[in-house]
């Protein structure tokens, strides 16, 4: 089976570990804002196959990623101090509406296209995305599905769902020609613990009937799925095997001149955002 939407563009890997910044939570949040607007740049440039992006950023350390919704609670401050407390920097991310937990058992990746002429609906980049998941699964046995898992954390039309329980959720960001479609997934770990760590903030936070009541049992982790323990790396290899199938690729660092002016020019927008947050 072809997919056109991988094979009609060469792709460029871009991995957090080569980002010297990392240990800035927000840091890797630029790069994805950074991304949709490098890339139309770098293909002006070439003559060649139109280029695409990868960008893996896992977050090691625990960190909420709230969305601009959760900064609108009314008992907020109480929210923030419990997720403290519990161990977690709090980050309020650029794209997607409600808080979803990273640590070192969840991967972030996001795909970024330059759309030029062609502009890619909503919802046809949320099924290419989620198609690249279910190609990852299918070996493992897992049929992953996309349909809101209504009380979950950060639930949403393209919640990436297998057997009822949700292993993942996407989100986009658009600027110009730029897309980027990203997807958390959880690889392994505690997802009751991470859960219950949401549920407890909005409640503290006093959330109304607006924000997710939610309930741990509705999500999993991919480990618990397929009985063995499946790391960021496990994920990695299998994605870049997909891509071989379809199309070529290669990493490269964070170095460009052009990628490191965008950056230095977006990072203040994205700080700002997050100044009202506890330290």
């Amino acid at each position: 089976m072809s997919f056109d939407f991988l094979s009609s563009q060469s792709w460029l890997i871009y991995h957090d570990r080569d980002n010297s910044r990392n240990k800035d939570p927000i840091s890797s949040l630029v790069y994805e804002d950074s991304f949709i607007r490098y890339l139309p740049k770098l293909n002006e440039e070439t003559q060649d196959q139109q280029i695409g992006g990868i960008h893996f950023y896992p977050n090691l350390d625990p960190v909420i990623l709230l969305g601009g919704k959760d900064t609108r609670l009314s008992n907020k401050e109480a929210g923030y101090a419990y997720l403290q407390e519990v161990g977690y920097k709090l980050v309020v991310r650029p794209h997607g509406g409600l808080a979803v937990v990273n640590d070192s058992g969840i991967v972030n990746f996001s795909l970024i296209t330059d759309m030029g002429e062609d502009k890619i609906p909503i919802d046809q980049a949320y099924e290419y995305i989620t198609r690249v998941v279910q190609e990852i699964l299918e070996p493992y046995g897992l049929i992953v599905e996309h349909y809101e898992v209504e009380n979950s954390y950060c639930p949403g039309t393209y919640d990436l769902v297998v057997n009822g329980q949700k292993i993942g959720g996407t989100a986009q960001r658009r600027f110009k020609s730029g897309l980027t479609t990203a997807a958390y997934l959880s690889l392994n770990g505690n997802q009751k613990e991470r859960a219950e760590h949401i549920r407890e903030f909005y409640e503290r936070s006093d959330a109304d009937e607006t924000y997710p009541s939610v309930d741990w049992r509705v999500m999993t982790t991919i480990s618990d799925l397929i009985g063995k323990d499946f790391t960021q790396q496990d994920f990695e290899n299998d994605l870049t095997k997909l891509f071989s199938k379809y199309t070529t690729f290669e990493y490269r660092d964070f170095s460009d001149t052009e990628l490191e002016n965008i950056y230095t020019k977006q990072y203040p927008i994205l700080k700002k955002r997050n100044n009202t947050l506890p330290s």
